[in-house]
């Protein structure tokens, strides 16, 4: 796992953090480390004391990472929430980063309370790249992102990621996996007959992630959506294979528009992954 773990301190300078050499994947273009370094150095003196760390999940974290689609998944970590001068600030750094770093539109980063990472009741504010501004809104308490982070989270700044993520209980993993097939499933009804490229996007990453659900539900592990598709392609049956691979060949172009077929054919599969996934955490656990 690469990290970069610089313990938390009143009296520590921006300078101690350019001090020290980011572990950062090695296959990301310059420019996108450029703003990982950046970021961590910048969001570290905007917050002060309230920031406990900042940490990298998703394909970032499991050598996945795609030029062409990827987002940039991050989360931060703060003491308390965000008072109006950090989010102010936070937002200004995101139209003003937006201006001059490509990479800041495909950033997702949500700043969460320490503590209350699987409480939904929590206070929560997000960057999201489909909005452009920083909103706050309400904690969805996603284990997943604790579970991947704990795994193979990468720490830009402060606590290291193992010793910050929550224990996930199996009953509050297998409630995050249907939840997820569920807004897969909301999503994929709302886009319907949307022909944009959002909806187009939307529709293999749909297909793409029931994938991984149904990995997880399997093998109780998180994987990336490119061994998602290779495992489930060995793995489903024949009639769904289609279905898969030209959501794979779809998520690689990044633009189109979806056919009726195409959404046809990603409802379903997200409804036969749920059918299977509740068959498998229906099944008793191997002790």
């Amino acid at each position: 796992m690469w990290t970069h773990t610089i313990p938390i301190s009143a009296s520590r300078t921006m300078a101690d953090i350019l001090q020290r050499d980011m572990n950062l994947p090695q296959n990301i273009p310059k420019d996108l480390s450029d703003l990982l370094e950046v970021m961590a150095t910048d969001f570290s003196a905007i917050l002060r004391e309230n920031l406990v760390g900042i940490y990298l999940w998703g394909s970032l974290t499991y050598q996945a990472f795609d030029e062409a689609c990827s987002d940039v998944d991050c989360i931060g970590v703060t003491r308390r929430d965000l008072d109006e001068r950090e989010f102010s600030e936070l937002d200004d750094w995101f139209k003003n980063k937006g201006e001059h770093n490509r990479w800041v539109k495909r950033i997702d980063m949500r700043f969460v309370i320490d503590q209350e990472f699987l409480d939904k009741s929590s206070r929560c504010c997000g960057f999201y790249h489909y909005t452009g501004k920083l909103l706050r809104h309400g904690s969805d308490g996603n284990p997943i992102i604790w579970m991947n982070i704990g795994s193979s989270g990468i720490t830009l700044w402060g606590k290291d990621a193992k010793l910050i993520a929550p224990q996930v209980s199996d009953q509050c993993f297998n409630d995050a996996l249907l939840l997820e097939l569920n807004y897969l499933k909301e999503d994929l009804a709302c886009n319907t007959g949307d022909r944009s490229d959002k909806a187009f996007i939307h529709n293999a990453y749909a297909v793409l992630t029931a994938c991984r659900i149904l990995y997880s539900a399997r093998h109780r592990a998180l994987v990336s959506k490119d061994q998602a598709y290779g495992w489930a392609m060995e793995t489903v049956p024949p009639i769904w294979r289609a279905t898969i691979l030209g959501a794979r060949e779809n998520r690689l172009k990044n633009r189109g528009s979806t056919t009726p077929e195409l959404e046809e054919d990603a409802m379903r599969f997200a409804e036969f992954v749920t059918a299977e996934v509740k068959q498998e955490l229906g099944r008793p656990t191997p002790i």
